[in-house]
């Protein structure tokens, strides 16, 4: 029931998801000095945890973020690069910018990170299902959502689990047949309300406040 436990610190999975939806919302308000202070903080948690997901997913984005750098830098009007050897220049803005969106991919990502290495797939569902379940009355099938999110990380589950040094072209042939063929075994998915504790109401409480001065302000 506390999946997320530093010392004696214990906050459920609703807890957290919220946390991630708020953060999702407060971090395009964030400059990059903010930034680095937040992801430099997420980073040195996820080090104490000895967590290495985030720093594979990071490898997987290089390319997408170098090639979004780049983008803002050539796209963005502002003060051109002194010295630049080329007719078309990048602008301080646009590299402010790129860098900007860069670390709000990565923030986001080292928060996912760290909510999926400390709760289990069924802690998960569960902390997703009771926060949506209130979108019921509006003719969202939380339950179908719910197994869907099931069988996504299911399936990638099994593709972690792969041989590391399994081919290109095999890897491709396996996710095909995880597409064809449905998972055999009959899947039960229980529904455990977290339990909350004054860490949790507290928690909620902030988001709440803060997003009330922020409608006020």
């Amino acid at each position: 029931n506390y999946p997320y436990n530093i010392g004696m610190i214990k906050i459920n999975i609703m807890t957290q998801l919220l946390v991630f939806f708020a953060l999702a919302i407060i971090i395009n308000q964030l400059n990059i000095s903010a930034l680095l202070f937040l992801f430099a903080a997420l980073f040195a948690v996820i080090q104490f945890s000895h967590q290495s997901q985030f720093l594979r997913s990071i490898r997987r984005f290089k390319w997408f973020f170098l090639v979004m750098i780049v983008i803002f830098a050539f796209s963005t009007p502002g003060e051109h690069i002194a010295a630049w050897p080329f007719t078309i220049s990048p602008t301080y803005e646009g590299l402010i910018a790129g860098l900007t969106q860069t670390l709000r991919i990565c923030v986001m990502l080292a928060a996912l990170s760290l909510i999926i290495a400390a709760n289990t797939r069924q802690q998960l569902i569960s902390g997703f299902y009771f926060i949506f379940s209130p979108f019921k009355y509006l003719g969202l099938d939380v339950e179908r959502f719910a197994a869907r999110l099931w069988l996504t990380l299911h399936y990638v589950e099994l593709q972690r689990n792969n041989n590391a040094h399994q081919d290109f072209i095999g890897r491709l042939k396996e996710m095909t047949n995880l597409q064809s063929n449905p998972i055999d075994e009959d899947v039960s998915i229980q529904f455990k309300m977290p339990q909350f504790t004054l860490i949790d109401y507290a928690v909620i409480a902030l988001l709440l406040t803060f997003v009330l001065l922020k409608v006020i302000l």
